[in-house]
């Protein structure tokens, strides 16, 4: 059985918290050191328990704790070619790139108790990918930072019991919200943040292929509001009974 517990989510940081049948990962750590160190106290674990830390891209609020975490734990830390190719041109990363492990989309990691594959996805970065988790008797698809959702990123989701998806932002909020006109195009693009009602729109497909535990993640503290995006999500899966929705919280706990 997969656990997943979301620790942080949104912009100013994310990282989730993976348990398969006795070894633990992280998908991203867009927090400091610290903060992940206490989140995981908080669920009843440690960061010295963490065996690998996968990273869906290489923007800070997702890659910000991992330069001390290399440093002091020396922890595996799973990443695409292009993002790490940002790593490597980039000054403060000297403990990071020691621990780098490259994996790119089409590939695998086989841990113990678990496959991760690897899936590419459209967004403004160097590089940026998806994944899904598969144990023996479950499976985790996990999926934000997307413009839209491809046959790639619909591979990694469908048929897996919890989705973690990206619910980024209400269209009109945006619009009409303090960002200028060239954050808002390039949030809204083909390679920005999936919408409440983009993400919406595919919830009834992953309710059909069996998905029984939905998250909604990455919402941005601007541009949406929780209550927004579930009531958006919910709407969408009338009908399809049996399907668990959550919002991701900014921090766990709160």
């Amino acid at each position: 059985m997969i656990k997943c517990l979301p620790l942080f989510s949104g912009s100013t940081g994310n990282s989730t918290y993976i348990s398969c049948g006795g070894e633990e990962f992280l998908i991203d750590c867009g927090v400091s050191c610290k903060a992940v160190s206490t989140a995981l106290c908080s669920i009843g674990t440690s960061i010295e328990n963490i065996r690998g830390i996968f990273v869906t891209h290489e923007h800070i609020d997702h890659i910000k704790g991992l330069e001390i975490i290399s440093k002091k734990y020396h922890i595996p830390i799973y990443m695409n070619t292009n993002s790490a190719k940002y790593i490597y041109c980039s000054d403060g990363f000297q403990y990071l790139r020691s621990c780098l492990k490259i994996v790119d989309p089409t590939e695998c990691i086989n841990t113990e108790n678990a496959r991760f594959d690897v899936y590419k996805t459209p967004h403004d970065s160097w590089g940026s990918v998806c994944y899904r988790v598969t144990t023996d008797d479950d499976t985790l698809g996990y999926a934000t930072d997307i413009g839209y959702v491809t046959k790639g990123i619909a591979s990694a989701l469908l048929g897996a019991n919890t989705v973690v998806l990206e619910s980024n932002h209400d269209v009109d909020m945006l619009k009409n919200g303090p960002y200028p006109i060239y954050l808002q195009n390039r949030i809204l693009s083909k390679n920005g943040h999936l919408s409440n009602d983009d993400c919406a729109r595919f919830l009834p497909y992953l309710a059909e292929s069996g998905t029984k535990k939905i998250w909604l993640a990455h919402l941005s503290k601007e541009n949406n509001l929780p209550a927004v995006a579930l009531e958006c999500a919910v709407n969408a899966l009338e009908g399809h009974g049996g399907v668990q929705v959550e919002v991701c919280k900014e921090k766990i706990g709160e």
